[in-house]
Formats: C-alpha cells, structure tokens, sequence
C-alpha cells in the first residue's frame, strides 16, 4: 500500500511539471501563442532525408495523404503560417 502510494505521488509530480513545461511552450519568436489543450492522437510518421546532404526530419502524413514536417520550434527562423484545412 504504501508503494503503491509512493508511486502516485511520483507520477503525480512528474505530471505536473511535465504539465508546467508544456504549458510554458506558448512564446516564440518574440510573439505570444494560445494552446488548445494536447489531445492524444495516432499518427503516421516517418524520417526524411536529403540525398544530397545527409540532413534528416521527421514527416507526419495525415489521414488526408498530406505530409507534414515536424521541427522544433527553434529550427525555424519565423512563426509558421498554416491554412486551417492543414491543422491538426
């Protein structure tokens, strides 16, 4: 029981300050962004790599056959523009 317990107020923790560091993901490129909440999908993803240098990224292909390119935020050097039909 008191393992148990233990354990709970372990996850507990980490959630909460895995929650606190998502939740601080709102400002880049010195603009402010509103987050919907994190909604738990399943995705089709794969590697893609440049056969002239080497360099590699990672692809989501949606369920409508679009792909889509997956960076981190500091990769990019200004705020991604996306039409509202390719959101997620």
């Amino acid at each position: 029981m008191l393992k148990g317990s233990i354990l709970l107020a372990g996850f507990l923790a980490g959630t909460g300050t895995a929650f606190a560091s998502l939740s601080g993901l709102v400002g880049a490129w010195g603009h402010d962004f509103a987050v919907t909440p994190f909604a738990p999908k399943e995705l089709m993803v794969a590697v893609a790599t440049d056969k002239a240098t080497g360099k590699q990224f990672n692809v989501v292909k949606m369920s409508d056959g679009h792909l889509m390119a997956v960076v981190p935020f500091d990769a990019m050097k200004e705020p991604p523009g996306v039409p509202p039909k390719d959101l997620m």
